[in-house]
């Protein structure tokens, strides 16, 4: 859905929205949503298309003589960053010209009280849908995770269709909901909070050279946390190190700045809500809100793999026996 929200609710939507930019600050999804049970249906493809291991659909899975069986009481939300680039032509496909330019999957375990987050490289080679003219999906490609969002009108239709790929990359787990956000509002909400000052892991221009305490203001935060081209290292991995270290950083100085001033969410929320679509209501929000608890988050993860320069773009193809173990680590338990 399209946020409309009233004024006493915008607090709500600020902070869901935060979590997006803000990787520690994820608390404020937990225990929101009811156990859920889920079926899982490791991917397949013909050879040659994909490197995924075929696998049967079953709660209790036996995987290198260790018998696993399905944890449920695991809820997930997808947060997506999309960005806009240069649309294709395509006149078969539904395409807009918006691409998933960070995805992030919380996985909460409501039974320990706690979470992990998986960031997952954009470029990460996948099977995604591609939406016909009429948003029925017509055929399927294997390419970059981030093009999911390309097709459909860059709304709800884009963001379930990203949902899917990320779905299929693991095994065709359930994710129970998704946030996704225009990078347009990271300059907003940096500047909102006075700006984030970091020691710059890259030079990105004259105001952001490596190895200097930099202060990123307006377009420079969002400079900060997009660019790749151009840099000695122009793979998505180490952009990601940029991400990261610079969600922390915000994370700080969002929390400060609602202590000193209690009416800062809400001035904030009237500038930015309009950059967020969701499949949850404001009162799922509102029930998020009122029902967060201080969960512990456990790990960060990414996923392993390797960055190939194609002819034309970066391509990261995972390690699929990784991928599989980290899917086990995330969804099942160990049958003792």
């Amino acid at each position: 859905m399209k946020f409309k929200v009233r004024k006493n609710l915008l607090k709500v939507v600020l902070y869901v929205l935060c979590i997006f930019f803000l990787v520690l600050g994820i608390v404020l999804l937990l225990n929101a949503w009811e156990q859920r049970h889920y079926s899982y249906t490791p991917g397949s493809s013909d050879e040659g298309t994909t490197a995924q291991t075929t696998q049967t659909q079953t709660a209790d899975i036996e995987y290198n003589g260790v018998k696993y069986k399905l944890n449920r009481k695991i809820d997930t939300v997808l947060l997506v960053g999309v960005d806009k680039y240069l649309a294709s032509t395509d006149t078969e496909t539904y395409i807009n010209s918006e691409q998933a330019d960070f995805i992030m999957l919380v996985v909460i375990d409501t039974e320990n009280e706690s979470y992990k987050v998986v960031h997952i490289n954009r470029d990460t080679m996948t099977d995604v849908q591609v939406l016909g003219i009429t948003g029925v999906v017509a055929f399927t490609n294997y390419e970059q995770i981030a093009l999911a969002h390309t097709y459909g009108n860059g709304q709800e239709d884009s963001a379930e269709n990203t949902v899917d790929a990320v779905s299929q990359l693991f095994y065709d787990v359930d994710i129970d909901h998704y946030i996704t956000v225009t990078m347009d509002a990271v300059a907003i909400i940096n500047d909102s909070v006075g700006g984030i000052t970091l020691t710059a892991l890259d030079t990105i221009n004259d105001d952001i050279v490596e190895g200097e305490e930099v202060t990123l203001l307006g377009e420079n935060a969002l400079a900060y946390v997009r660019t790749r081209y151009g840099l000695d290292d122009s793979s998505n991995l180490h952009r990601m190190e940029r991400q990261e270290q610079y969600l922390k950083a915000l994370m700080e100085q969002f929390k400060a700045k609602c202590d000193d001033d209690s009416d800062f969410a809400l001035d904030t929320a009237l500038d930015i809500t309009q950059y967020m679509v969701s499949d949850c209501t404001v009162n799922e929000l509102s029930d998020i809100y009122s029902a967060m608890s201080d969960y512990e988050f456990t790990e960060y993860l990414t996923l392993e793999g390797e960055a190939v320069l194609s002819d034309t773009y970066m391509e990261y193809y995972v390690d699929e026996e990784a991928l599989y173990e980290l899917y086990l680590d995330l969804f099942y338990k160990v049958i003792d």
